[in-house]
């Protein structure tokens, strides 16, 4: 499945879905995207929600966009519908212990 990432920011929460996978070859696209959307709304954005529903797969390159979220917005990420395969790769790295995490 081919990588695909909207954001939206909205009542002050910045939304992302991410679909496909999220991998070495997509990482640098997600985060510039991330980064972006974080910067427009940087002085209303109170929480970051991932909508993770059609995730496919994550390396440790995409594990790394959100442990770094995790530390410059603690408290203010959560992901949800988060793919059974992919909750267990959270639930090894320790991601459900530093944000709120959702399984589908």
């Amino acid at each position: 499945m081919n990588f695909k990432m909207t954001t939206e920011v909205k009542d002050k929460e910045c939304l992302i879905s991410i679909s496909g996978n999220l991998d070495t070859k997509t990482c640098e696209a997600a985060e510039l995207k991330i980064d972006s959307a974080l910067a427009k709304g940087a002085d209303t954005i109170e929480g970051i929600t991932f909508d993770l529903k059609n995730l496919v797969y994550i390396s440790s390159f995409g594990l790394r966009i959100f442990f770094k979220l995790a530390k410059q917005y603690p408290s203010s990420v959560k992901i949800f519908n988060v793919p059974e395969e992919i909750m267990s790769i959270f639930k090894l790295t320790g991601i459900d212990k530093t944000m709120n995490v959702v399984p589908a």
